[in-house]
């Protein structure tokens, strides 16, 4: 078993060396070889805007309602920071 793991070593040792010992080309030669060009667009990832869901106006009044209104969606937000470490909403800071 140690001899094997010492010929993989010996092998990895021995290729790094190679590879470090390689001529490189000259780069004003014009005959120098030229590695490919690889060409990626700056769109490939692009994920085209998404209009966010809107609530109906009649649901958000019925639950601001429900909570308490305006001051009651702040103590609910200050309970939530106080439970977990998510970090406090506008207005929360100035107490």
């Amino acid at each position: 078993m140690q001899k094997r793991i010492f010929c993989a070593l010996a092998m990895i040792v021995a290729g790094a060396a190679a590879a470090q010992n390689a001529p490189q080309a000259n780069p004003r030669d014009p005959k120098a070889p030229v590695p490919p060009l690889e060409y990626r667009s700056a769109f490939a990832d692009y994920r085209p805007y998404k209009e966010p869901e809107v609530a109906p106006w009649r649901d958000a009044n019925e639950e601001v309602g429900r909570v308490g209104g305006h001051l009651g969606i702040v103590r609910g937000q200050q309970e939530a920071a106080k439970a977990g470490p998510k970090p406090p909403m506008h207005g929360m800071q100035h107490k």
